[in-house]
């Protein structure tokens, strides 16, 4: 069994560590428990019936939050205790630490997860990982189905999430999801990709005024309050302010545009709706740039 404990970000990314581990599970037959998911594990189906957020999918008798945390502070105590001991391998156990530095994204330097050597440690009865840098890119392109199918939300969320598209989808209107991040973004990269909401709203009327023939509608979610005064010359409606339900009307749009972040890659994942990452508020943007990310971009956190 390969227990995971690493608390890599916020949901996004959570949930492209989680896939990458499944994508290889799947693969090469080994059990996962990521006891690093448990605040969102209430939102999914799969992981709200089991404490230890396993896949394949598993029933607990037991699982509600308290003991998932439980579960999940038990776990992170006995991996620190190992690897103060510097005992990091057994007959039983082994420990692989992928915890490099924030700006390590290349390629070469991730785990590579589906390997002999990984393999070997994964074959112990409990191989503890620990890290935001492992990653089975092949196995998590070619097992999409498989992840969309475990990362099904709650019946509540799938309800109010067409609620709400039954509303935004009342014609034929093109819809555009636009994620305006701000919040963790005003310090994340020294507040590059903090913009205004009033910068969100000249991109989108921009949109619109180069296809004047052309209806259509902006879906606006945002970690912060949303002025609707500031979008009010342009047809667009709000998202429900809840997390897994805004980043599920995402997967349901037809075009989505925000900053880079694993929120959107995500939705765009999930509902396979192409995406433009505004790197440069000031730039123009045009129908064109909005594209489905290669694999190892879309992937990537």
């Amino acid at each position: 069994m390969i227990f995971f404990s690493h608390k890599c970000g916020q949901l996004g990314n959570r949930l492209f560590a989680f896939a990458h581990l499944i994508a290889f599970a799947h693969a090469n037959g080994y059990k996962v428990a990521n006891l690093a998911f448990e605040e969102y594990a209430p939102f999914f189906e799969t992981t709200n019936q089991d404490a230890f957020c396993r896949f394949p999918t598993t029933r607990s008798l037991l699982r509600s939050s308290k003991i998932r945390f439980i579960l999940f502070t038990i776990n992170r105590v006995v991996l620190k205790a190992l690897r103060i001991l510097n005992i990091t391998q057994s007959n039983l156990h082994s420990v692989v630490i992928a915890d490099l530095p924030e700006y390590a994204f290349e390629e070469w330097r991730f785990y590579q997860l589906d390997t002999p050597a990984f393999k070997k440690l994964a074959n112990k009865k409990f191989a503890f990982l620990f890290g935001r840098f492992f990653r089975d890119f092949e196995n998590l392109q070619k097992h999409q189905n498989v992840i969309k199918e475990f990362f099904r939300p709650v019946p509540s969320i799938v309800s109010n999430v067409r609620s709400l598209m039954a509303v935004v989808r009342r014609d034929e209107a093109l819809i555009i999801g636009v994620h305006i991040r701000r919040g963790d973004y005003r310090e994340f990269k020294n507040g590059k990709y903090f913009f205004s909401q009033t910068q969100y709203f000249e991109r989108m009327m921009s949109l619109q005024l180069q296809h004047p023939e052309r209806r259509m509608r902006f879906l606006i979610c945002s970690n912060e309050e949303i002025d609707r005064g500031v979008f009010a010359n342009i047809d667009h409606e709000v998202g429900t302010g809840l997390l897994v339900e805004d980043l599920y009307s995402f997967a349901a749009c037809d075009l989505l545009m925000g900053p880079p972040s694993t929120f959107t890659k995500w939705a765009s994942f999930m509902g396979n709706v192409p995406l433009l990452q505004i790197e440069d508020i000031n730039q123009p943007v045009t129908l064109q740039q909005f594209v489905f990310l290669t694999p190892e971009t879309l992937y990537n956190f």
